[in-house]
């Protein structure tokens, strides 16, 4: 029986710039799906007796659900800011880097980084009620293509 991968620790960064991806979301992060989407065409003809498809362009995306922080006194990132930043440069067409991996530990053949330069196209400011955790979930575009690394750098 093929053993379950159970998500627990994953890490996500995200910078400020196209170059590094240095800020750490993981321990303020409740959910991460990075989901990939192709075009798909259908290039049936006279003739055919099936359907013929081709792939075309592809597009990626992240949803995040994080919560909201205003400080870095308790470890963590000052969320608000780095989305405010962020926000700023999707704003003016500038895309920044994000990685993520299954667990926040060391690039391995069983635990690969994938990474792209991405846009911040969605984020909510405040999502709760009383007496909840204050989330902002927010949803980061694809700015390139999607790289998978397993070789520590």
């Amino acid at each position: 029986m093929p053993q379950a991968i159970i998500l627990t620790n994953a890490g996500i960064w995200v910078g400020t710039g196209s170059a590094s991806a240095d800020r750490d979301l993981s321990n303020r992060t409740r959910s991460i799906k990075w989901t990939d989407d192709a075009d798909e065409h259908d290039v049936t003809v006279m003739g055919s007796t099936t359907r013929v498809r081709a792939i075309g362009l592809s597009e990626s995306n992240i949803d995040l659900e994080v919560m909201q922080s205003y400080t870095t006194t308790d470890g963590g990132e000052n969320i608000d800011s780095i989305l405010s930043t962020l926000e700023d440069l999707s704003a003016t067409g500038k895309p920044f880097l994000v990685r993520m991996r299954r667990t926040n530990g060391p690039k391995s053949s069983t635990n690969p980084e994938y990474s792209m330069l991405a846009v911040m196209s969605k984020r909510t400011i405040f999502d709760g009620e009383v007496g909840d955790v204050l989330m902002s979930p927010i949803t980061f575009l694809s700015a390139s293509d999607v790289t998978r690394s397993a070789v520590t750098s």
